[in-house]
């Protein structure tokens, strides 16, 4: 999939469920996390969905944002 440029309406129609891919964004950078087990029907650790921004909320985790690069970069997310 070549990389492109997501809103943040567009990143929400990956999220996950009913057969739809899982991406999520960190700091402009969307990731497709389909492929991981944690984030089956697009839910992690019943605290996190796909299909959003998780800038803030991956401060909070018990792991770095190093853990990203184990995953396709598919795209950035725009500002508007």
């Amino acid at each position: 999939m070549p990389r492109r440029r997501f809103t943040k309406k567009e990143l929400g129609r990956y999220h996950g469920r009913n057969g739809a891919p899982a991406f999520i964004a960190y700091q402009g950078r969307v990731y497709d996390v389909s492929r991981s087990f944690l984030w089956q029907n697009g839910r992690h650790q019943a605290l996190h969905a796909a299909g959003g921004d998780l800038t803030g909320s991956l401060e909070d985790a018990p792991h770095d944002a190093e853990l990203l690069k184990r995953f396709p970069r598919v795209g950035t997310l725009r500002g508007d």
